[in-house]
């Protein structure tokens, strides 16, 4: 199955984690890592409309990436 092995960047992604928080730009690395997979999981199953829909909020991802937080 294509996928990624993308992982929490240090500090966590759980709400209930005890460590630092994510940084805006952390979070937004670690959605857009998981997006990617999702995106050619949708393509090989042939589901147009939500790899559109997950390209978007990849999209979405890079933009926060890029703006720095």
């Amino acid at each position: 199955m294509a996928g990624t092995h993308a992982r929490p960047p240090a500090g966590g992604a759980s709400p209930s984690s005890h460590g630092p928080e994510l940084t805006r730009q952390e979070a937004a690395e670690y959605i857009a890592s998981l997006l990617e997979g999702l995106k050619l999981v949708a393509h090989s199953a042939q589901m147009p409309f939500l790899a559109y829909l997950i390209t978007v909020a990849l999209e979405e991802a890079n933009n926060e990436k890029a703006s720095g937080g």
